[in-house]
């Protein structure tokens, strides 16, 4: 069954964009972390990040701290057509992630802070540099662009977290800790709808009429944003003075988005033929005949949009070793719970534009993480490690708007005192996807080509201590 121009709408509405972690994660929210592969449910670093990665760390944790920093991903990809072996490539701008601590110890058990960082989110954008106008936002040359451009081109999201947060030192080995976060959630995707799908009259499409397949005739355009609230909680447990265990949970959080759906004509310039199955004269205008679904009521006419996407909770496990007085080595299991992203109804406020339910059947995830540090000195701390985790996407979910897989990860970092107030970290993580076989077009299609993903990421930090 052909989809109508409505569906193409619907199809963006629900699903996130490409991002360096498991689904649509991202688990880099600290530069010093980052630099051992993300391993700290047993050992927070002591910039006050483990807002985020365990609430207990704050337990005990002394003075007032400040700490600030931006990861910026540089993520590139491609996807090879089977049949033509035509290749097409990410079209991504570096993206910052920023994240921001602050905590203050009222006593030397009890420590408070506050935590802002963006655990879901980024974007991904296809097209041929060439044919993109970044001015006006549009493909010139849609013949000659991505052919994926029907299902999403430009796709992004964006869920900021703002957690207060306390931690509680009960005895010299147990810490707890919990934090309520703020969840603010927007989407802002793009896509093409393809004229050749549509159809005129009942019973006849444009296809049928002589209009190429890939044939652009308007552009779809969601802004949708929404809110809601998660719980972050924590333990650690210092079993002697070399070993320590942790542990964090992050609860799901379910954003209902509202918004605007807008349809902006493109320009075909085509003509019916003569002799046409519609009876028309000779040359008629094609856009003539379309522009009705852009009126008032219209399929295609501006509308509000509802939607609610569940972002997922997730578990922490993890073990820290003070091998020797230098060095420390930490391993994290970590499981996400993505069959919460299952099912996705969309709802349309335009009578015309019928509302839609997408199966995604995403499936739970599990990571491991293997991390250390050595203290080469007190001023100078280099880290390094390596995690694994599997991809939440099932094979008939992989699409442009997130052609993620399992991935191997490479992580160095270096901590710097440069004073005794000031502290600053650097960290690098190299990500290596596993080729995953996707699709561009509808799912009756099936996959039809190769996916490609790698990233760069490059994490500044800063933290300061008074």
């Amino acid at each position: 069954m052909r989809r109508s121009a409505w569906y193409a709408v619907g199809l963006l509405l629900g699903v996130p964009a490409l991002l360096p972690g498991q689904g649509f994660g991202v688990y880099e929210h600290g530069t010093c972390t980052m630099g051992r592969a993300g391993t700290a449910a047993a050992s927070p670093c002591a910039d006050g990040s483990a807002i985020f990665f365990n609430p207990a760390g704050l337990g005990g944790l002394s003075g007032t701290r400040i700490s600030a920093g931006v990861t910026m991903i540089a993520a590139g990809g491609s996807f090879t057509d089977d049949a033509t072996g035509q290749t097409w490539d990410l079209d991504n701008p570096v993206i910052p992630v920023p994240n921001l601590y602050i905590t203050r110890a009222f006593s030397p058990k009890f420590t408070a802070g506050i935590g802002v960082f963006v655990p879901y989110g980024l974007e991904t954008r296809w097209g041929d540099a060439a044919a993109y106008d970044s001015v006006s936002g549009t493909f010139n040359t849609p013949d000659e662009v991505f052919p994926g451009r029907f299902l999403g081109w430009n796709s992004k999201l964006q869920s900021i977290y703002i957690q207060p947060t306390i931690g509680f030192q009960v005895s010299p080995r147990l810490q707890v800790g919990l934090g309520v976060a703020y969840v603010i959630s927007k989407v802002d995707l793009k896509q093409r709808v393809d004229l050749s799908e549509q159809s005129p009259q009942a019973g006849v499409t444009f296809a049928q009429l002589g209009v190429p397949t890939g044939t652009d005739f308007a552009q779809a355009h969601l802004e949708a944003d929404g809110s809601s609230i998660a719980v972050n909680v924590g333990a650690i447990w210092q079993v002697n003075d070399r070993v320590a265990i942790g542990g964090h949970y992050m609860s799901r959080s379910t954003i209902d988005y509202s918004g605007t759906a807008t349809f902006d004509q493109i320009q075909t310039g085509l003509t019916l033929a003569p002799s046409n199955p519609l009876g028309l004269p000779g040359g008629t205008p094609v856009d003539a005949l379309v522009a009705p679904q852009f009126a008032a009521g219209g399929p295609l006419s501006n509308t509000d949009a509802t939607t609610s996407i569940t972002m997922p909770d997730q578990f922490s496990l993890g073990v820290a070793f003070q091998a020797t007085e230098r060095w420390k080595v930490l391993v994290d299991w970590q499981m996400v719970m993505w069959h919460v992203f299952d099912k996705l109804d969309l709802d349309f406020a335009n009578a015309a534009t019928p509302d839609i339910s997408l199966n995604e059947e995403y499936k739970n995830t599990n990571g491991v993480r293997f991390g250390m540090e050595f203290a080469q000195s007190a001023t100078l701390t280099f880290r390094g490690g390596y995690l694994h985790h599997q991809g939440a996407a099932p094979a008939q979910t992989v699409t442009p708007l997130l052609p993620e897989g399992a991935r191997n990860e490479f992580t160095v970092g270096l901590g710097w005192q440069m004073s005794p107030k000031l502290h600053a970290d650097f960290g690098y993580q190299y990500i290596r996807q596993d080729d995953r076989r996707g699709r561009v077009f509808d799912e009756t299609v099936g996959n039809t080509g190769l996916y490609l993903f790698n990233g760069h990421l490059v994490g500044l930090g800063l933290s300061l201590t008074f």
